[in-house]
């Protein structure tokens, strides 16, 4: 008896994202993503502000700790009501990533907070959205 999901199949990998991109299952980039310079101190408070198109793809702010590495966890205590939050960790770096819901187009925002292992306290940062 031969079981059909388990026959061998070969595998084609597909080529990895460019390395200015972070790893993604979700939707593709935004046709437009600007987002504003920010800077933020460990366990300090920034505004970021994000510009995105609603056509359903993501737009990503990217930054470090102090350290020069990732952040450890990411908390969204204050979720968008129009949109998905992501927060990944890819090539030393943490990209907090915004996709719209399909169609929506107005203001959105939400909260960040990222953990520095071995420190108390977070960084947090505002998002606010405009998506056109």
């Amino acid at each position: 008896m031969t079981l059909q999901g388990c026959a061998k199949q070969d595998v084609v990998a597909a080529p990895p994202p460019p390395a200015t991109l972070p790893p993604h299952a979700g939707p593709p980039p935004a046709r437009v993503c600007t987002v504003q310079p920010f800077s933020v101190k460990d366990g300090g408070t920034a505004d970021v502000a994000m510009t995105i198109s609603g056509d359903g793809g993501y737009c990503a702010a990217t930054l470090t700790a102090a350290s020069g590495q990732p952040f450890d966890a990411p908390l969204v205590p204050v979720p968008p009501l129009h949109g998905i939050p992501r927060v990944v960790k890819y090539n030393g770096k943490t990209s907090v990533e915004y996709a719209a819901q399909q169609g929506f187009t107005g203001h959105d925002n939400f909260i960040v907070r990222l953990i520095v292992h071995g420190k108390p306290g977070y960084t947090t940062l505002n998002v606010s959205v405009t998506v056109q």
